[in-house]
């Protein structure tokens, strides 16, 4: 049988059986946690309601809620358009069914991303990857709320991947994940570009072009969902940053936030600021490994990843799902002691937020500093440098 004809057979089948646990399997997930934000929004898409207005969204998530008007509270969705035209599906199924298949489709998204970023591992380590990642803190908070990080850790260890191999459609396929949640994936993509744009070659100018592309693709496409987007988009992400909770941010878990509420108000625009100052001091750091970091996608990324997670101030610890990139370049590259290190690092979060809630959370960022600095040391070893170019 044709390789090709026997991986879309093996693939509807696994799709028929995900949909079938959905529909017949009885669960406790819940859904009306982040999930609802999605669901919500698939339910208007399907009926025709453009995503973006909020009343008319709201109209038909009460209806089929059961749930009165009054007492009805309605998730924000901040997500680009095409986001809910990847998964209107949702829409079309009861909220249990959808929140039980969206578990699934997150969970498959998991372990691609595992499987992509242990590429060349011994087959004993790479098997052993997949529970550690599965029960990982943040991811396991990620699956039980419905948070929506997969795609762009996907697209992240996707990148790692396709441009090791210089595989043109799976990069486009990678930078077009990292827009799904653009707060964490952009300045992945930016530092994907300025990769393409240094290393021009044949490869590099396909990618490119294949990626503008998907650009105006996705532009013209986000018009089904809302035929007003450009402007409704923007206008509803206006509006949500003026929320109380988003404003105060009182649940982020994040370095500029923290910093702000030690030393100036604690506000969001605070954080913002450090958090810019933050960028420029990373960014400056990193310039001197230059050389290095753009001769390697695998350490690029990783940097950019960890970069992400120092500098973006609207952060949860769900978002902390994309450390396992880091972990696993380190696991990868490093030597035996910076591999203790990682594994310490694995654990620490767990403990720190088992024991003292979301105060641990600032566990998620310390690590993120040790593996910043584990992964900076990496790329000053005169004796691995030019196995990590090549």
């Amino acid at each position: 049988m044709n390789r090709r004809l026997f991986f879309l057979l093996s693939l509807f089948l696994v799709l028929v059986i995900m949909l079938a646990v959905a529909l017949y399997v009885p669960n406790s997930l819940p859904v009306h946690s982040d999930f609802s934000a999605i669901y919500n929004t698939d339910l208007a898409l399907v009926h025709g309601v453009p995503i973006y207005d909020l009343a008319a969204v709201e109209a038909i998530a009460v209806e089929a809620s059961g749930i009165a008007a009054d007492k009805f509270f309605l998730a924000r969705f901040p997500y680009p358009p095409w986001y809910a035209l990847s998964t209107f599906y949702l829409g079309l199924l009861p909220a249990k069914a959808a929140g039980t298949l969206w578990f699934e489709l997150n969970l498959v998204m998991l372990f691609l991303s595992v499987w992509l970023l242990t590429d060349g591992w011994h087959p004993r380590w790479r098997l052993t990857a997949f529970p550690l990642a599965l029960f990982f803190l943040p991811v396991l908070g990620a699956l039980s709320v419905g948070q929506y990080d997969f795609p762009v850790s996907l697209g992240a260890s996707l990148l790692i991947y396709s441009l090791r191999k210089e595989n043109v459609e799976l990069t486009t396929v990678g930078v077009v994940l990292l827009t799904f949640k653009p707060h964490i994936g952009a300045l992945i993509l930016l530092s994907v570009l300025i990769y393409l744009f240094v290393n021009i070659n044949s490869f590099g100018r396909r990618a490119i072009r294949s990626i503008l592309l998907a650009g105006v693709f996705l532009f013209i496409v986000g018009f089904v969902a809302d035929p007003a987007w450009p402007v409704s988009y923007p206008k509803m992400l206006l509006n949500y940053q003026a929320e109380g909770n988003v404003t105060a941010c009182s649940e982020c878990a994040s370095l500029p936030v923290w910093l702000s509420r030690w030393f100036l108000n604690g506000s969001l625009a605070k954080a913002a600021l450090i958090a810019l100052t933050l960028l420029i001091i990373f960014v400056g750091m990193f310039s001197t490994k230059r050389i290095v970091l753009l001769k390697s996608p695998t350490l690029l990324i990783a940097f950019t990843v960890l970069i992400t997670l120092l500098v973006s101030p609207y952060l949860y610890n769900y978002d902390f799902i994309l450390l396992l990139v880091p972990f696993a370049v380190l696991i990868k590259e490093g030597n035996m002691v910076q591999k203790i290190i990682v594994l310490i690092c694995y654990f620490i979060p767990t403990f720190a937020i088992a024991f003292f809630g979301r105060a641990g959370n600032i566990s998620l960022m310390a690590v993120t500093i040790v593996i910043t600095v584990l992964l900076y040391l990496r790329t000053n070893s005169k004796v691995d440098v030019p196995a990590l170019a090549s």
